[in-house]
C-alpha cells in the first residue's frame, strides 16, 4: 500500500471508518443485519477455513433495551466455553440463538470476567483456583489480575452462529487451529506492525482471551489458549486455539488478510517440497482482492 498518511493515521481512519458503517448497520432491519453477519462469516471461512461455525457475540449493557430477537433462554445451563462449543458445532439448518444471564452460567469465574458481576474477594485473592494451577493463591492472584475482562456490566449476552445473528455482534470468536494462526496474525499485523502478542493466565482462555481481550486489546485480533475448562467442559480438540476480534476492527483484519493474499500468503500455505526452485509467492499487483477472488456471500 502506498499512502502519503503515516500507517498509524491509516489503521486509525480504518477503524474510525468500520466504526460509521457499524452505527449505520444497526439502524438496519434484522434481516439486513443478518446478511451482513452471514457475509462476515463467509469471510473468515474464506481465509482461515476454520473447523467450526465463527461465533457472534452481543453484550447487552446495563438498562439497555434488548430486542424481541436477540435470542432466547436456553433450556439448560452451562459454562462459558460450553456455549461457545454448542454454537460452534452446529451446523442444522433450524439452529438455536441463545440470550444468555447470569443465572443461566455455571462456571465460578466467568461471570466476572464477562461483566455480569464484581469478583468475589476469594477469587480475586486465589483462594478458590490457588494451589491447583500455582504454588500459593497469591502466585494465582498474580495470574487473575492478569485476565482480561469486559469492561462495563452487563445484563445479558446474545450468541449464535455468525451467519445467523440478527443484531450486530461486539465480538466474533472463531475456532482455528495452529496454522491458521499465520493468518490471524497477517490480518492483524498489516496496517499495525510492532509485536503480536498472547496473553494467558492460566485460566479463562474463552472468556477472557477468546471473549473479553477484544474490548481490551490495542491489537487488531486476538489468539487466545484454551484453558484446561475449555478442553474440559467446553470441548475444545487438542488441536484447537481460539481467535477473538472486536466488530470494530473486524473489516480492518479482514482488509489485511485480503492484502496479505495477494501477496501471495494464502492459506493454506504451499508447502515447498517440490524443488529448491519452485517459488509458492505469486504477487498480484494492481488489483483488488475481490476482483482477483471474489466471495460468495449469498447463502
Amino acid at each position: 500500500m502506498s499512502s502519503s498518511k503515516e500507517p498509524e493515521q491509516i489503521l486509525k481512519d480504518s477503524i474510525a471508518q468500520s466504526r460509521r458503517k457499524i452505527e449505520e448497520e444497526k439502524r438496519m432491519a434484522p434481516e439486513g443485519i443478518r446478511k451482513a453477519n452471514l457475509a462476515r462469516a463467509r469471510k473468515i471461512e474464506r481465509h482461515l477455513r476454520p473447523p467450526t461455525l465463527p461465533v457472534g457475540i452481543r453484550f447487552w449493557r446495563e438498562n439497555e433495551q434488548i430486542p424481541g430477537d436477540a435470542g432466547t433462554k436456553p433450556q439448560f445451563k452451562f459454562t462459558w466455553c460450553q456455549y461457545l462449543s454448542d454454537i460452534r458445532n452446529n451446523g442444522a439448518d433450524d439452529r438455536e440463538i441463545f440470550l444468555v444471564r447470569r443465572e443461566d452460567i455455571t462456571c465460578h469465574i466467568a461471570p466476572a470476567i464477562l461483566g455480569f458481576e464484581e469478583m468475589s474477594t476469594d477469587l480475586a485473592e486465589g483462594r478458590v483456583l490457588g494451589e491447583i494451577h500455582f504454588l500459593t493463591n497469591e502466585l494465582c492472584a498474580s495470574a487473575i489480575e492478569s485476565i482480561p475482562r469486559v469492561p462495563f456490566r452487563v445484563q445479558a449476552i446474545t450468541i449464535g452462529a455468525l451467519e445467523d445473528l440478527p443484531v450486530v455482534p461486539d465480538v466474533i470468536f472463531t475456532a482455528i487451529t495452529p496454522g491458521r494462526t499465520n493468518k490471524v496474525m497477517d490480518g492483524a499485523m498489516w496496517l499495525k506492525g510492532g509485536r503480536f502478542l498472547v496473553q494467558y493466565g492460566n485460566g479463562c482462555g474463552a472468556c477472557g482471551n477468546g471473549t473479553a481481550e477484544p474490548f481490551v486489546t490495542d491489537q487488531v485480533a486476538t489468539i487466545a489458549f484454551m484453558c484446561h475448562g475449555a478442553r474440559r467442559w467446553g470441548g475444545f480438540e487438542d488441536s484447537e486455539l481460539g481467535c477473538g476480534v472486536h466488530i470494530d476492527r473486524f473489516d480492518t483484519w479482514i482488509r489485511g488478510m485480503e492484502a496479505t493474499w495477494l501477496t501471495g500468503h494464502s492459506y493454506p500455505i504451499a508447502h515447498q517440497l517440490a524443488s529448491p526452485n519452485r517459488e509458492t509467492h505469486h504477487k498480484q499487483r494492481g488489483v483488488e482482492y475481490e476482483d482477483a477472488y471474489p466471495y460468495c456471500l449469498d447463502h
